[in-house]
């Protein structure tokens, strides 16, 4: 595959026909992806069906909810695919975060504990001027000093949805979930460590260090938002981006063109290429 990089040195960019890659470079791509947080290939050519099966030879998507609930029915290309987008379907639904302010910093699902740890975007039309930016938080790790490396690295999160934080959208309910506390420090599939920082949706700390929770997650916060461990992506129409959802967050910033705006978004996991997680 042709590699490269981007200029912060670990976006991985990857100048090919996704279409034409093999499962060995879908596989390599993939731990690409887990060692660097985000992989982006540009201007692609898809169909649904063909995203679907791309994601699949990878892992697990996210399908069996399309099934069952009205609400994502409403935005659901195909079982497996949201789109995300203020633009209506002929049932007059608009899309998954379709408003036109900022969508703040998240990663999917963080207090679920069968969360799926991959997300893909695909930019299928409208999608120029619009920009969304990934931060790595495997470098804002490695940079934070020992003594507070050693303060944050046994602590637990609980992790849920508080509205007026990162979106208003409707489907976002009200909640934490204190049965699935998660790791502050996490060391993913591939062997990296960093912070598992999806600072909007961590709501408390587990036992005494929540005592501290608001110095601690101020400090962080502060720490993560250093454009040198941000890559900010501007679309264009056929652009994909896969996110690794432990060690990095993202954010789509206010764009006015949303109801032209079409991505098409998938959550899926790495089984097929990381055995047992």
């Amino acid at each position: 595959m042709k590699i490269s990089y981007a200029e912060n040195d670990w976006t991985t960019i990857i100048d090919e026909d996704i279409n034409t890659l093999s499962k060995d470079d879908l596989f390599e791509m993939t731990e690409l992806l887990v060692n660097n947080t985000v992989v982006v290939f540009k201007k692609q050519k898809l169909t649904a069906e063909k995203e679907l099966e791309i994601c699949q030879v990878i892992g697990d998507c996210n399908k069996d909810a399309y099934d069952s609930a009205d609400t994502l029915k409403n935005i659901t290309v195909i079982p497996g695919i949201m789109r995300v987008t203020g633009a209506k379907n002929k049932e007059g639904h608009p899309g998954l975060f379709g408003h036109v302010h900022d969508l703040d910093w998240h990663a999917n699902k963080p207090s679920a504990p069968n969360r799926k740890p991959l997300v893909w975007l695909y930019g299928v039309h409208g999608t120029l001027g619009s920009k969304t930016s990934w931060l790595n938080c495997i470098h804002a790790y490695n940079d934070l000093d020992e003594d507070f490396k050693e303060e944050i690295k046994d602590i637990k999160a609980y992790c849920g949805f508080k509205p007026g934080t990162y979106s208003d959208s409707p489907i976002m309910k009200p909640h934490i979930n204190r049965d699935n506390p998660v790791n502050l420090v996490h060391t993913n599939v591939a062997g990296k460590t960093g912070l598992f920082f999806p600072f909007h949706q961590i709501l408390e700390f587990a036992g005494d260090a929540n005592d501290k929770f608001d110095d601690i997650m101020q400090r962080l916060k502060e720490h993560v938002l250093q454009e040198k461990y941000m890559y900010h992506h501007y679309w264009d129409d056929g652009d994909i981006v896969i996110a690794e959802q432990w060690l990095g967050i993202h954010k789509r910033w206010r764009f006015e063109g949303m109801e032209s705006r079409l991505l098409h978004r998938i959550t899926f996991d790495y089984s097929n290429v990381y055995k047992g997680d």
